[in-house]
């Protein structure tokens, strides 16, 4: 989930940018919300009063009571990491958004053929800062995988093979009911007493077994077997 907020004081250009927004958010299959201000003062009263939940912030920088480069100072002392993309009305304004660490600016007339591209890149950079890894350590050393790579994690008795997307397999010593412990809210689910399955890389579940992206067929034991259509389910929400 995407959290953008849009802050403009022209009610047409919010529009345009919660449209684009949503437009971009859909393109890339991922989850989002706009919240509209058409001011900097509420948009830092949410901060102060800590309802804000922002991952970007589109801002205009020229608002005529508090302007986004005044609003984004104020932020700033609530929020290090937000991500805050300038709207500006010429490149005159390019400069004044170093202090506040601004990701990118966008001039107003190129909205429509430059916006798409910009937000692409604020998501790449958003969803590279927020990766979760699984790490663990094998006889070559440590090893640590994007959690999205991963396929499904084998037991045999001690020893853990964990499989990835991409054909590499690693192997480890581990419980497999400590894997499930680390990973319980990431998405993945017991199958079987030896898989520990992504459930984002499930295709199918029929009776007694499932499928995965890139055609692996696993187990699933009979009574875990609505334990996993549920975890499915969830996961192409």
């Amino acid at each position: 989930m995407i959290s953008v907020a849009v802050c403009d004081d022209e009610k047409a250009i919010r529009e345009y940018l919660k449209a684009a927004v949503l437009d971009c958010l859909a393109d890339l299959d991922l989850d989002g919300r706009v919240t509209e201000f058409d001011d900097g003062e509420p948009l830092c009263a949410a901060y102060e009063n800590g309802s804000a939940d922002f991952d970007m912030l589109l801002l205009d920088i020229t608002m005529k009571r508090c302007d986004g480069l005044s609003a984004a100072k104020k932020i700033r002392a609530y929020d290090r990491d937000v991500m805050i993309v300038f709207i500006i009305a010429s490149a005159e304004y390019v400069f004044s958004g170093y202090e506040v660490r601004a990701f990118r600016y966008i001039l107003k007339p190129e909205l429509a053929h430059g916006f798409a591209g910009v937000f692409r890149e604020c998501v790449a950079e958003l969803t590279k800062a927020n990766e979760v890894r699984y790490s663990f350590r094998t006889a070559a050393g440590t090893v640590s995988l994007p959690v999205r790579d991963i396929l499904y994690f084998e037991s045999d008795r001690r020893k853990v093979t964990v499989r990835c997307v991409s054909g590499k397999e690693f192997c480890f010593y581990a419980k497999l009911d400590a894997v499930q412990e680390e990973l319980k809210h990431r998405d993945f689910v017991r199958c079987h007493q030896s898989y520990l399955v992504n459930a984002k890389k499930i295709l199918s579940v029929r009776s007694g077994e499932l499928e995965l992206d890139g055609g692996a067929v696993l187990p699933v034991s009979k009574h875990r077997a609505k334990e996993t259509n549920e975890a499915f389910l969830w996961a192409m929400r």
